[in-house]
């Protein structure tokens, strides 16, 4: 597996496997070429933002995406979207997509990674494995109007 880091120009590269990926089970979004290559074109251009492409030969395979916080005790970072291609999932490519993220971000000066996921076993299952924790102070919350 290699790893390019995400600019403006390749997210016409990984939307298929982004509108694809989040249209499925667990999340059964509703996103549409139009709509993912938005979102990602405006996390791209948000401050501090970085995110990676994964590969395997020349498929991409995934990718993980963010951006960059300034706090008063160090930098945190947000990851806001990360996935991995529906026809190889569950084969640990999520974990070395996340490991080598993690690499970088630490060689960047980063002091903490935080992210939002869907309330499902298998997504927190994930992501605990991996050392991350709920924290209990804290709560997202929502409201239809």
């Amino acid at each position: 597996m290699y790893f390019k880091e995400m600019n403006i120009s390749n997210i016409e590269l990984i939307v298929d496997m982004y509108v694809t990926t989040f249209n499925s089970p667990p999340w059964n979004d509703e996103w549409t070429v139009k709509t993912a290559s938005k979102r990602l074109c405006q996390m791209m251009n948000c401050d501090g933002a970085y995110g990676l492409i994964a590969y395997e030969d020349e498929l991409i395979c995934g990718m993980i995406l963010g951006n960059e916080e300034q706090f008063y005790n160090g930098i945190i970072f947000n990851i806001k979207e990360f996935c991995v291609r529906n026809d190889i999932r569950n084969k640990g490519l999520g974990k070395m997509i996340l490991e080598e993220f993690e690499k970088r971000l630490k060689n960047k000066g980063i002091t903490e990674i935080v992210l939002f996921t869907s309330k499902d076993d298998s997504n927190e299952k994930f992501y605990k494995k991996r050392g991350f924790h709920t924290f209990d102070k804290l709560v997202m919350m929502g409201k239809e109007l």
